[in-house]
């Protein structure tokens, strides 16, 4: 209930700085400005999403912002959910693609390294071996999250 509440307040408030980015534009474009500043309000919660460098197994260092970066993680029986990379921006300022280079070593237990476009969920690896490809971002939110249970393993993941 708290939660719907508090949707509603940002709600109003994003409403707020819009229309009096719209009323005091002057010279710009306010169609620009309002989709700028929209952008700059969604982005300034984009890291709530991610895991904590305190609370993650492994060791990540981001790149040129929270997108990308690289983790290198030696798991013992670990269960749980991590989410390493990521953010919500309607357009990145460093690019719409993110190569992801991503290495598992299993031993035993389950790993789905999977990637959130928005809405979807897509499993990028699910055992030993390797991953590489190209991940569009553009105009969604994007998450790179680890689902583990009782995984024992190594993980190498560059994202650039």
């Amino acid at each position: 209930m708290f939660g719907i509440f508090k949707m509603i307040f940002l709600g109003i408030i994003t409403f707020v700085i819009i229309f009096c980015i719209s009323i005091f534009s002057i010279g710009e474009n306010p169609k620009d400005k309002i989709i700028n500043t929209y952008d700059s309000f969604i982005q300034s919660f984009d890291t709530a999403g991610l895991t904590s460098n305190l609370k993650l197994k492994g060791k990540r260092k981001y790149g040129v912002d929270k997108y990308v970066g690289t983790y290198l993680a030696n798991y013992d029986n670990y269960s749980g959910e991590e989410t390493i990379f990521g953010g919500t921006a309607i357009s990145r300022k460093n690019g719409e693609h993110i190569k992801l280079k991503i290495k598992i070593e299993k031993e035993s237990g389950n790993i789905n390294i999977v990637a959130k476009l928005g809405n979807n969920e897509t499993t990028l690896i699910s055992d030993t071996g390797e991953y590489e490809d190209n991940i569009y971002v553009e105009g969604v939110s994007y998450y790179l999250t680890l689902k583990l249970d009782n995984f024992k393993g190594n993980i190498d993941i560059i994202a650039e």
